[in-house]
């Protein structure tokens, strides 16, 4: 069965010219590369300590939270939740099975 590409959100940097187009696989690299922790923080409006823990842990992640999170980045809702639910499901330990 042939491996299926992760899927990437679209995040264009603002102010560059020509502009720049980033394919983030994981919820840290899309964090990564659209700005200071400070200024997403404030952005997003979650604490540091929330914001590092979603960064670490996406799946933690409320609908609410990753819907704002696309505003405020100016990325697709739809890419954005893909991304984070392919990471929560790579992350995620395996289920024991009672035999």
């Amino acid at each position: 069965m042939p491996k299926v590409p992760a899927p990437t959100v679209a995040f264009t940097e603002p102010l560059t010219s020509p502009p720049r187009v980033h394919h983030p696989t994981t919820l840290a690299e899309l964090l990564e590369v659209a700005g200071t922790r400070k200024r997403i923080v404030e952005a997003w409006g979650v604490s540091a300590r929330t914001y590092d823990t979603r960064k670490r842990s996406p799946g933690t992640c409320t609908v609410g939270e990753l819907q704002q999170l696309a505003r405020v980045l100016h990325v697709s809702e739809e890419e954005l939740f893909a991304v984070v639910r392919a990471e929560a499901a790579r992350t995620a330990e395996p289920v024991a099975t009672i035999t």
